[in-house]
């Protein structure tokens, strides 16, 4: 795309503003993206913060809201189990049914929020009486005493008798259905009763009990308690729920076993336990019960709150239970955020539109700027077409009317054509000149030629003569390298036969050694025949003895007449025995006197062949040691026809080296003669040459 320099300066102009406001935008993205994502954050971190604090406060202001009616009920419990002991302690002559009665409703009328008070004596442990009040007001059918004050009409009270004291069957929640009376009786503390089912009026009301037990003389006698229902702590959770995110939220109380006691949003949970209703939460419940701190986590897009809290004289903590979804919590940053975003894409596209308004504006005036900038480089084109044309005219010059960059670069190209004139001025004479040196250098170099190849032909045959001393003196390397494959084979042969006369030498002195052994054993053999033969004397006396008694026993068998001819006959046996052992004896005397004497003349035959086989060891050591000597000499011959071999092949490539230089050397002659041939020629173009530069420098006008 060939561009004059006005459309270049005004692309370029207009891509670079055009990128300008590109990166502007972007940029201007990017630093609003991260203010926007920076003060989201910070935004968030802020408001979980402030909502986790509130979250506490308000959990913590709601636990201590619903302790106050459960300790006052506590220690109104108390206080009536005080009064309760100092009237069972009291004298039989005051009416102690009528007095208790009118104790428990003073007691109910201290409080709206209490559902009920009662009070339960073990049998005959009032006023030792029960018998006297059978089915009486407060009183059973066997006259124990177990009133249960609860309000009437008409602001009024109304006594009932408590049930199920001794009722040992578990509800739902493992709750037993006499607990508010079996727990102070097995324990003989304070109690407080997790929320269970009891009828009232006939119907069945879920509430949760403060039970104090009576004692006398320390031992337990009743109890007294306080019923609280759980519409009363459903109504103070609702009532506080409703300040929760205007009821966004959710609040339980969970009684220490874990039964739900009141839940703002979901009351028909009331009374059923938690692990069947929220298992997971259970497990975070158990470890706030044991820490006795409260937690804050966030689960299931929730941020959650359990603040536990303790009644007097209780043994587990009561449990707050509060949750609130993020998205309630975060409701004012999703606004904030979509404002952030509208203002956002807002702000980017009155950037974009403005920045491609601007670009717009300034390629214009790049445009006009441009053009009237360059209109003087426009002049100076026509002008220096001009001088191009004019035949070589050096006389012309441009017009110079501005004084800024055009101007200088008419001026210096004045200048070059001022050059330029004078430079052809002096070149017309150095033309002529040329043209004469061009003939003198094609006359040297026909010289030069004609000298090169007579040298090249001396080359020639100085190749020649080196060639055959290489080839004579790698005829001699080879007979060398023969010879010493020669003495080498030889070597090997006599390396062979030492080696073969060590072995003789070394076999030699093995049958030395066995003959060495077998004489020793030969004479070991000598001496254990003459302890044979000793033995052999001693067996042929033995046996003569035996002969001998054999032949007094004979005779004294004979004296013994026909008794002893048994005895006789046994002697005869004996004595041929001893007969037998006697001739065996003098048999095996001789055989051993045989083996004696072969064995002293194999003995005498070993020394001997001992005697030789030194005599074979130490041929052996001399032939071995000429063998070395021999070898010895081998090596020395090997060695130098190796020498010859190395000095004839080292010869051999001393001439090869020196057939190649002067093939080299020749080459180069060649090359020279080649050169001076062309540089004739290149005198011959150069006489040409300067012809033409003579006829090119007589056309300009100077």
């Amino acid at each position: 795309m060939n561009l004059s320099i006005q459309q270049r300066f005004s692309l370029w102009a207009g891509l670079s503003l055009l990128s300008i406001v590109l990166v502007t935008v972007l940029v201007s993205m990017y630093n609003f993206g991260k203010i926007n994502q920076s003060l989201s954050e910070y935004s968030s971190e802020l408001t979980k913060k402030q909502a986790e604090s509130y979250l506490e406060l308000l959990a913590s202001d709601t636990s201590a809201s619903l302790l106050v009616p459960l300790e006052k009920a506590l220690n109104v419990a108390t206080s009536s189990a005080m009064s309760m002991q100092s009237l069972a302690e009291a004298s039989n002559t005051i009416d102690k049914r009528e007095l208790a009665l009118d104790i428990l409703k003073k007691t109910l009328n201290l409080s709206p929020n209490f559902l009920g008070t009662y009070v339960a004596f073990e049998p005959n442990q009032l006023d030792f009486s029960d018998g006297l009040f059978r089915s009486t007001t407060g009183s059973d059918e066997t006259g124990r005493f177990l009133p249960y004050v609860i309000h009437g009409n008409d602001d009024g009270f109304a006594v009932e008798n408590l049930v199920g004291l001794e009722d040992q069957s578990l509800d739902d929640n493992g709750v037993r259905a006499g607990e508010y009376y079996l727990c102070p009786k097995d324990s003989n503390k304070s109690c407080v009763i997790d929320p269970y089912i009891y009828p009232i009026n006939g119907k069945d009301v879920l509430l949760t009990s403060m039970v104090v037990p009576v004692n006398k003389n320390g031992k337990f006698i009743g109890m007294t308690g306080i019923d609280i229902s759980a519409d009363f702590l459903q109504s103070k959770v609702i009532e506080v729920d409703k300040q929760l995110y205007e009821g966004a939220g959710q609040m339980l109380l969970l009684s220490p076993k874990g039964v739900i006691v009141a839940d703002s949003e979901h009351p028909e949970l009331v009374g059923k336990n938690l692990k069947s209703v929220d298992a997971g939460l259970v497990e975070k419940i158990k470890a706030v019960s044991a820490s006795g701190e409260g937690s804050i986590f966030a689960d299931n897009k929730t941020l959650n709150v359990l603040k536990p809290f303790n009644l007097a004289q209780a043994d587990k903590p009561w449990i707050v239970y509060i949750s609130v979804p993020e998205a309630v919590i975060y409701a004012d940053i999703r606004q904030q955020q979509e404002f952030m975003d509208n203002q956002q894409s807002h702000f980017i596209s009155q950037t974009t539109l403005l920045g491609i308004l601007f670009a717009v504006i300034g390629v214009l005036v790049v445009w006009f700027v441009a053009k009237s900038s360059v209109k003087p480089l426009h002049d100076m084109t026509g002008i220096v077409g001009k001088l191009a044309g004019g035949e070589g005219d050096l006389t012309q010059r441009i017009n110079v009317t501005r004084q800024d960059e055009t101007s200088k670069l008419a001026n210096l190209l004045n200048t070059f054509i001022q050059k330029l004139q004078t430079l052809i001025k002096n070149m017309l004479p150095i033309g002529n000149r040329i043209s004469d040196l061009s003939a003198q250098g094609k006359q040297i170099s026909q010289q030069t030629s004609e000298q090169m190849n007579e040298q090249s032909s001396l080359l020639d045959q100085m190749v020649s003569a080196v060639t055959e001393m290489s080839a004579s003196a790698q005829q001699i390397a080879g007979n060398a390298e023969r010879t010493a494959t020669l003495v080498s084979d030889a070597h090997q042969s006599t390396e062979a036969g030492a080696d073969l006369v060590s072995q003789n030498a070394q076999s030699i002195s093995d049958v030395k050694n066995s003959v060495q052994l077998s004489e020793a054993a030969l004479d070991q053999l000598v001496k254990n025949s003459g302890a044979i033969a000793e033995i052999l004397v001693e067996i042929q006396g033995i046996a003569e003895q035996t002969n001998l008694l054999a032949l007094n026993a004979a005779i004294e068998a004979a004296r013994a007449g026909e008794k002893g001819r048994g005895f006789a006959v046994v002697a005869d046996e004996v004595r041929a025995l001893a007969n037998r052992s006697q001739s065996a004896t003098v048999e095996i005397q001789n055989r051993l006197s045989l083996l004696n004497q072969g064995n002293k003349e194999a003995s005498e035959a070993m020394k001997k062949s001992g005697q030789q086989v030194e005599h074979s060891v130490e041929l052996a050591h001399s032939a071995a040691s000429a063998l070395m000597k021999i070898k010895t000499a081998i090596d020395e011959v090997s060695e130098m026809t190796l020498q010859i071999a190395s000095a004839t092949e080292e010869q051999s490539n001393v001439c090869e080296n020196v057939s190649e230089n002067l093939t080299r050397i020749s080459d180069l002659v060649q090359q020279t003669a080649e050169g001076a041939k062309q540089l004739s020629q290149v005198g011959s173009d150069l006489d040409a040459t300067a012809n033409e530069l003579q006829t090119g420098l007589s056309s300009f006008k100077v």
